[in-house]
């Protein structure tokens, strides 16, 4: 082997290893992760035949579709393919050290994430299913809600601390964190706006201007249209994160090791 080749294959490692570490910076692929409903038996027993095929919701045979369609898809948010909670019902995080004003409900992509995560919609609940391959439809549509009781549409008679209301036989995580109800005085205050270092001094401000009118910092935490903080300023709902290099908790934007993530928006 001539030393020209050998220097090129040398540059081909690196290259390639610089690809790697980019990759698993950015959180790799949606597609098995958590958010992949078309995948969840593959996570679970490495084959397409577990307990949840077409058991529990329609199976559309595709990762991007439960959120997404290229064609005729609502404004409301990028090519999207979900039905939307009402925005009635809602009890937001409210404090009297508050700086902004608490909306009613939550808005922009903050109630695209609550299609699913508040309950009141099923999971598979899509505008527009594939037209041009088979799916599955069970009628399921189960939903993530804390009532689990057997024979309910609750995600949780099975996923819950319970071990769900069949004592477990299916080995069924616990996922009730993730059932956040329209209940959100106890969670991160989302769609309202970041104080201004005027407003309140202990902010961080991000600096990089974005297209939608929010703004963003060097590691990825940003806001949205008006400024506003939403789910998606903390979470990257594409980017599973679960291998990567720098220990982050899947589908956060950044490490929250000594509190990281908190401290890029907050001082203390």
């Amino acid at each position: 082997m001539t030393f020209k080749r050998i220097q090129i294959f040398i540059l081909l490692g690196i290259v390639g290893f610089i690809l790697f570490l980019s990759a698993s910076a950015k959180g790799g692929s949606i597609i098995r992760s958590r958010h992949d409903l078309s995948a969840l038996n593959w996570r679970g027993y490495q084959n397409e035949t577990g307990p949840m095929q077409g058991g529990t919701f329609d199976d559309l045979r595709e990762a991007c579709v439960y959120c997404h369609t290229p064609h005729n898809s609502s404004s409301y948010a990028p090519l999207w393919n979900r039905e939307l909670p009402q925005e009635r019902g809602y009890q937001m995080y409210s404090s009297p050290n508050f700086d902004s004003a608490p909306r009613r409900a939550p808005d922009g992509i903050s109630l695209a994430c609550l299609s699913c995560h508040d309950g009141s919609v099923a999971v598979d609940s899509v505008l527009k299913p594939p037209q041009f391959h088979d799916i599955v439809e069970t009628g399921g549509d189960y939903r993530m809600t804390l009532e689990g009781e057997e024979g309910s549409d609750a995600c949780s008679k099975c996923h819950n601390r319970s071990e769900g209301a069949y004592g477990g036989l299916s080995g069924a995580h616990d996922a009730t964190v993730r059932y956040f109800t329209k209940d959100l005085r106890d969670d991160h205050a989302i769609s309202m706006v970041l104080p201004s270092a005027d407003v309140d001094p202990q902010f961080n401000q991000p600096t990089i201007l974005k297209p939608d009118g929010g703004r963003m910092f060097a590691n990825g935490v940003q806001t949205f249209a008006g400024d506003k903080v939403q789910c998606a300023s903390c979470h990257d709902i594409h980017s599973p994160d679960e291998k990567n290099l720098q220990g982050r908790d899947p589908f956060l934007r950044a490490s929250n090791r000594g509190s990281a993530l908190c401290l890029t928006c907050h001082q203390k």
